[in-house]
């Protein structure tokens, strides 16, 4: 063991570009491999233990100050990035992958298919307990505690407690660390908000926008205790899950609402849109029909999967729990001067003489 420095049998084979501060400590068998194609950047007080294994043939590594790895971690080919943020504890026997080799052509041989590089992010003050698996892909957000043995699949949010195979979200750290930002008032979730900032609001995304208090999957939403929250705004959301899953995803938010709160739904309007095509096709200035039923497609989450009109969606809700569904006008919300897909119109934002192309439902539990 020693306590500074890096020890006789640690090995660094360093092809590319290796930056590494006095303060790291490297013990005995730990090794370090970086090929020409490879850049690894450690933080200050960085601690590798004995039999620690890095390898980044091609790729990236950065961390942060006072990051340790425990005795047997394998970090293997983060091609196309892992960051670590700072104070991190990695225990023993952790493996930490950056590739997702391909299997889905059986008439090519294992080795020969392709593979899929995806990043890796752990934010700061991160706890990943012996003997955890990461996946490429996977983003762990800040304060989270990952249990020993678990296999993380999926990203896990800031401040969340999740073990098991596939990692899952037990519970939350200090009761939902998030939820501290409302202090005493309402619980008003603005669920998929993408990169609408609603005051008074706590906002949940899949993708980390700087206002997003919590970044999770909308239909998993284990972390929320049940019955908490006072009012759910979901603005063009429930269209991305099938028609296998919307019901789930129903029932996931209806869980976490308080006897009483109100889900506020937006989504496209199929019976508007079946409309404006049966008069006019999709002819120049109607091709929004498009996006309105199948989503943009602009990224991956940016795809719809499902159509409602206002006679179904409301079966759906009562055939859930769902009680007093009526619509609701988004000119009588506190979000009135939020433009979001609640005031979609075609002709597009003529919000006067145009056809609102949004289904807009509120329902209580």
């Amino acid at each position: 063991m020693i306590h500074t420095g890096i020890h006789p049998t640690a090995v660094i084979d360093n092809q590319g570009i290796c930056e590494m501060p006095d303060t790291t400590i490297m013990e005995a068998g730990a090794i370090i491999s970086i090929g020409s194609r490879g850049r690894i950047q450690l933080g200050n007080r960085n601690i590798l233990y004995p039999q620690v294994s890095i390898r980044i043939d091609q790729g990236w590594m950065l961390t942060g100050d006072e990051v340790s790895f425990g005795s047997g971690c394998q970090i293997y080919e983060p091609r196309a990035g892992l960051e670590i943020g700072h104070h991190c504890l990695i225990a023993g026997n952790v493996s930490i992958c950056g590739v997702k080799h391909g299997r889905m052509d059986p008439t090519i041989p294992m080795r020969q298919q392709p593979a899929e590089n995806l990043p890796i992010h752990i934010g700061d003050n991160v706890w990943i307990g012996m003997g955890v698996i990461i996946q490429a892909g996977v983003r762990i957000g800040s304060g989270a505690v990952i249990g020993a043995g678990s296999v993380v699949t999926r990203d896990i949010p800031e401040w969340a407690i999740a073990w098991g195979t596939p990692c899952r979200v037990q519970r939350m750290r200090g009761n939902g660390h998030f939820m501290a930002h409302l202090e005493d008032g309402p619980l008003r979730l603005h669920l998929g908000c993408g990169p609408r900032f609603i005051p008074g609001f706590l906002h949940v995304d899949a993708q980390p926008h700087p206002h997003v208090d919590l970044v999770a999957d909308v239909a998993r939403l284990e972390m929320i205790p049940d019955a908490s929250v006072d009012l759910i705004y979901a603005s063009h959301v429930l269209e991305h899950f099938g028609r296998w899953e919307f019901r789930g995803v129903l029932t996931e938010w209806r869980r976490i609402l308080k006897p009483g709160g109100v889900l506020r739904l937006a989504v496209p309007d199929f019976a508007a849109c079946a409309k404006l095509y049966y008069e006019n096709g999709l002819a120049d200035g109607l091709n929004g029909l498009i996006g309105l039923v199948c989503g943009g497609q602009r990224d991956e989450h940016d795809f719809h999967r499902m159509i409602f009109d206002e006679p179904f969606l409301t079966h759906e809700l009562v055939g859930l729990g769902f009680r007093q569904v009526r619509r609701w006008d988004w000119r009588d919300t506190e979000h009135a001067d939020i433009d979001d897909y609640s005031q979609s119109y075609l002709p597009h934002l003529d919000k006067n003489r145009g056809t609102l192309m949004s289904l807009n439902l509120e329902a209580r539990r």
